[in-house]
């Protein structure tokens, strides 16, 4: 008769970074700590900051750490849900997308995709200005903050409001979105 040895499992507590007030943001079983260092955590960020209005955004964190019952994660992106976006792209509007990997003050890169939408058709130079205009921005805003920071502004709408009113000048934009954030 063969008998198998298996390994009793242990409950640990994820605990958000300090940018979300490190609070507990779940809890996970599993039977060898070591296992525990870069899995991912997807969360929503109305579950997060318990803002309501940010119900179609999506955090990813990444476990980076194991003390005692509790892993520590930090943050690996951000994502807007697909049905949000699919809301914003109706017909007779144009889609504006743009991608980028930049460098924030403390050396981290991050790739930030962003979207644009525009109400009616328009010359392929005005999407070009309006895509030009939203990178340079964008890349002023992550070059001159911390990751935190940049989260931060995320998360408050405002890199969202000052990109609207900035291109606002050149074109009627109807809405901006960062789409997705990842960490590389």
């Amino acid at each position: 008769m063969v008998t198998k040895k298996t390994k009793s499992k242990e409950w640990f507590t994820i605990v958000a970074p300090k940018l979300f007030d490190e609070k507990e943001i779940g809890r996970t079983m599993v039977s060898d700590p070591k296992n525990l260092p870069g899995r991912k955590i997807i969360l929503s960020m109305m579950e997060l900051t318990d803002d309501f209005s940010k119900y179609y955004m999506k955090v990813v964190f990444k476990i980076v750490r194991v003390e005692g019952n509790r892993a520590f994660v930090d943050f690996n992106g951000s994502e807007c849900m697909r049905d949000y976006i699919s809301r914003m792209v109706l017909r007779r509007v144009r889609r504006i997308d743009a991608v980028q990997d930049l460098k924030t003050k403390d050396g981290i890169t991050i790739r930030v995709k962003s979207l644009s939408i525009i109400s009616r058709r328009v010359k392929s130079s005005i999407q070009k200005k309006i895509r030009a205009h939203t990178k340079e921005m964008l890349k002023e805003e992550v070059e001159n903050s911390t990751l935190d920071e940049f989260i931060e502004k995320i998360i408050s709408d405002e890199i969202k409001g000052r990109v609207l009113r900035e291109t606002r000048q050149a074109y009627p934009v109807r809405t901006f979105e960062i789409r997705k954030t990842e960490i590389l």
